[in-house]
C-alpha cells in the first residue's frame, strides 16, 4: 500500500514537472514566438510525453545513488542551457537580485529532466556489467550449494575457471595485449582510409587553407622578426614549408601544398593509432567503425586537416598525451613501458611548444594526476612518481627548447594583454552599457586604458580582439587592475554577463555566435571555419588553384554559410560545447562506476578547458582538441575482457 502511494505521489510530480518544463522551454526557446500552430502543438505534444515519460521513470527508479549522480550532472547542463537562453534573448543573465530564486528555480526544475536523460545513459554503460556479474553470481552459489565445481567448467581447466573469473573484471583497464600484427594493419587501414576520404577536399582547397594566423606568422618569417605571440616552433614548422616553395615549380603554393600532405600524413596517423588503441582495448567494432567515420568525413576534420592554424598539431599531441595517460590507468601499475614513459615525455615536450596556453593546463594537471595515481590501491609501482618525474622532466625540457628558440631567432616577447581578454571586456561592457550612471572619476580613469572615442565602437559581446588590440595597459598595469576590480564591484552583474557573452559557445549547446563571429558567407570565406585566403606581400601570395571547385562550393556551403544549422540534431555535433559535455558524460559514467582513475585522462582536457573559458572568443579550433579527444575517451567507455 505504501509503495503505491509513493509511486502515485511520484507520478503527479512527474506531471507538474512536465508541465512547468515544457513552458519554460517553451519560453526560453526563440523559434516558438514565431513558428505556427502546428508546430507548436507537436512540440507541446511530443515534448510533454517525453518529458513525463524520462522523468517518471528516473522518480521511480529504485537506485538512490543512480537518481542522485544523476540530478548532481543534470544541474550544470541545466544551468547551462537556461543562462544560455537568457543571455541570448535578453542578454542578460539576471535583470535583478530579486529575479535571483526564480532563475534558480528553473535550473533545480530543468535539473530533473536533464537527470532524467542522463540516468539511462548511465546505467546503459553498466548493464552489461550488471548482466554478467549476475551470471557470475548463480555460477558461483551453484558451486557452494552443490560443493563442487560448476556443471560444465572442470577444475582442471584453468582457461575454463578464468573465463568466469574474468566477469568479476569487467570495467578493468588491464587487457590482454593483441598481437602487433592486428594492431598493425587496424592501424594502416584506419590512416589510409582517412586519408583518402580527405583527398578530394584537399583537392578542393588545393593548395591549402591559407586562413587564421598564416598572415602574420609568414611575415615573421620573411622579415625576421619573430614573437612569442604564437608558437615559435609552429611557426618554423610553417616557414619551412613556405620557404620550400623557393625550388620547387609552381613556387609558394606548391611549397603549402606540401604543408598540407604532411600535415594530413601527420593527422590521419594519429587517428588511426586511436583506433588501433581502442582495438586493442576490445571496443566493440561497430563503434571503432562510427570513430572512423567521424575522424574520415565529419568537415571539420577534413578542412582544418589542411588549414595553417596551430591548433590542429596542437590537436594531435594532446590525442596523443591522452591516449598514453589512459594507459598509465592500467591497475596493474604496469600501463606503459619505459618506451612508452619516453613517448609520453615527447609528445608533452611538443604539446608545450605547440600552445602557449598548455603550460597553464598542464601545471594544474600534475597535483589532480599524481593524487589520482598514489590513491590506485592496485598499484605495484610507483607510477605517480614516474608520472611527476617525466612530467616535470618536459617541463623543464620544453622551457629548455623555447628558451633556445627564442635566443636563436632573436624573438620579442608578446604581449600580455592576451591574458586580459576577459578583463577587458568586462570594463568595456560596463562603459558601453552603464555609461551614464559612472561617476566623473571613474570615467577619467578608464579614459586611460579604453577611450570612449573608441569603445562604443569597437565593443563586440563575442569578441574581445576588437577592445584588446587597442587598449592602453603597458603605462599604468597597477592602476588598470585597480581599475577593473573598482569597476567590478559596482556593477557585479554585467561582469559576469560580459563573462557569460564572451564563453557563451563553450558551454551552451545552441550557442551560434561562434560560427559568426568574423563575418559569415561563401564569399568572405568565415563562418563556422575560415576558409578565406590571407593577403601576402607581392611575390609572396597563395592563390587557390582548386581543383574540384564544385566541391569547394558545396563545402563552402555548410562551413562558411553555416548550412549545417538548418540540420536539427545534426547540428549538435558541429557545436563546440557538445564535445565538453561528451567530455562531461565519460566523467560522469566512470564515477559512477567507482572507476576513479579512469578520471586521469579528462584532468587534462579540463584544465585545459578552464583556459579557454579565459580565452578572446569561441571558435571551433579552439575547441578542437576536445573534438579529436572526447569521442575517443568516450568509445572506450564500451570496452569489453577477452
Amino acid at each position: 500500500m505504501k509503495k503505491n502511494s509513493e509511486k502515485i505521489i511520484k507520478t503527479v510530480i512527474s506531471l507538474a514537472l512536465s508541465f512547468i518544463n515544457i513552458n519554460l522551454a517553451a519560453s526560453l526557446e526563440p523559434w516558438t514566438k514565431a513558428c505556427g500552430k502546428t508546430a507548436l502543438v507537436l512540440f507541446y505534444g511530443i515534448g510533454f510525453i517525453l518529458c513525463f515519460l524520462l522523468t517518471t521513470c528516473f522518480l521511480l527508479q529504485s537506485e538512490r545513488r543512480l537518481k542522485i549522480h544523476s540530478l548532481l550532472w543534470g544541474m550544470p547542463l541545466a544551468a547551462a542551457y537556461v543562462l544560455g537562453c537568457l543571455m541570448r534573448r535578453d542578454g542578460t543573465a539576471l535583470g535583478s537580485l530579486s529575479r535571483l530564486p526564480v532563475l534558480l528555480l528553473q535550473i533545480l526544475c530543468l535539473a530533473v529532466f536533464a537527470g532524467a536523460c542522463i540516468a539511462p545513459l548511465l546505467w546503459g554503460f553498466l548493464k552489461p556489467e550488471r548482466w554478467l556479474t549476475q551470471m557470475q553470481s548463480y555460477f558461483t552459489r551453484r558451486h557452494a550449494a552443490n560443493k563442487q565445481t560448476v556443471p560444465g567448467i572442470s577444475a582442471d581447466n584453468p582457461g575454463q575457471r578464468r573465463r568466469i573469473q574474468s566477469v568479476s573484471h569487467w570495467g578493468d583497464t588491464t587487457q590482454k595485449p593483441w598481437p602487433n600484427r592486428s594492431v598493425w594493419r587496424i592501424w594502416l587501414f584506419s590512416t589510409v582510409t582517412i586519408l583518402l576520404c580527405w583527398l578530394p577536399v584537399f583537392l578542393a582547397y588545393y593548395p591549402s587553407v591559407f586562413a587564421y594566423d598564416a598572415e602574420g606568422q609568414l611575415y615573421q618569417v620573411l622579415a625576421h622578426d619573430y614573437s612569442t605571440h604564437h608558437p615559435l616552433l609552429h611557426t618554423i614548422f610553417l616557414g619551412a614549408f613556405f620557404r620550400l616553395g623557393d625550388v620547387l615549380p609552381g613556387s609558394y603554393p606548391a611549397g603549402m601544398a606540401v604543408h598540407s600532405i604532411v600535415q594530413m600524413l601527420l593527422m590521419s596517423t594519429v587517428f588511426g593509432y586511436t583506433l588501433a588503441r581502442l582495438a586493442a582495448r576490445n571496443v566493440p567494432a561497430a563503434l571503432r567503425c562510427m570513430l572512423l567515420l567521424f575522424y574520415a568525413l565529419f568537415p571539420t576534420n577534413s578542412v582544418l586537416a589542411l588549414s595553417t592554424t596551430k591548433d590542429v598539431l596542437f590537436s594531435a599531441l594532446a590525442l596523443l598525451c591522452t591516449l598514453f595517460i589512459y594507459e598509465m590507468t592500467d591497475s596493474t601499475g604496469n600501463g606503459l613501458t619505459r618506451k612508452g614513459w619516453g613517448l609520453y615525455t615527447f609528445w608533452t615536450i611538443l604539446l608545450l611548444l605547440f600552445r602557449n596556453n598548455a603550460l597553464y593546463a598542464l601545471l594544474l594537471t600534475i597535483p589532480a594526476a599524481c593524487l589520482l595515481l598514489r590513491r590506485n590501491k592496485l598499484q605495484k609501482d610507483a607510477s605517480w612518481r614516474r608520472y611527476l618525474t617525466c612530467t616535470v622532466l618536459a617541463l623543464i625540457l620544453a622551457a629548455a627548447c623555447s628558451t633556445a628558440l627564442k635566443t636563436a631567432l632573436h624573438a620579442q616577447n608578446g604581449s600580455p594583454r592576451e591574458m586580459l581578454s576577459i578583463p577587458l571586456q568586462q570594463m568595456a561592457r560596463t562603459r558601453v552599457r552603464a555609461e551614464e550612471t559612472l561617476s566623473e572619476d571613474m570615467r577619467r580613469e578608464l579614459d586611460q586604458y579604453l577611450p570612449a572615442e573608441w569603445v562604443f565602437a569597437a565593443y563586440n559581446p563575442y569578441l574581445a580582439d576588437p577592445v584588446k588590440s587597442r587598449a592602453v595597459i603597458h603605462d599604468n598595469p597597477a592602476g588598470f587592475i585597480r581599475t577593473w576590480i573598482q569597476l567590478g564591484l559596482k556593477h557585479p552583474q554585467i561582469y559576469v554577463d560580459a563573462f557569460l557573452d564572451t564563453s557563451v559557445g563553450y558551454w551552451f549547446l545552441e550557442d551560434r555566435s561562434h560560427a559568426q563571429i568574423y563575418g559569415l558567407g561563401s564569399e568572405s570565406g568565415f563562418g563556422y571555419l575560415s576558409t578565406d585566403t590571407r593577403t601576402m606581400p607581392a611575390g609572396f601570395e597563395i592563390p587557390q588553384q582548386s581543383r574540384l571547385p564544385k566541391l569547394r562550393a558545396w563545402m563552402e556551403r555548410i562551413i562558411s554559410d553555416n548550412s549545417y544549422q538548418n540540420i536539427p540534431g545534426l547540428r549538435i555535433l558541429f557545436a563546440p560545447a557538445f564535445y565538453w559535455w561528451l567530455l562531461c558524460l565519460y566523467m560522469a559514467a566512470v564515477i559512477y562506476r567507482r572507476q576513479y582513475l579512469l578520471l586521469l585522462p579528462a584532468v587534462f582536457p579540463v584544465c585545459y578547458y578552464m583556459t579557454l573559458l579565459l580565452s578572446p572568443a569561441v571558435l571551433i579550433r579552439y575547441m578542437y582538441p576536445f573534438v579529436v579527444t572526447s569521442p575517443a575517451l568516450f568509445c572506450s567507455l564500451f570496452h569489453r575482457p577477452r
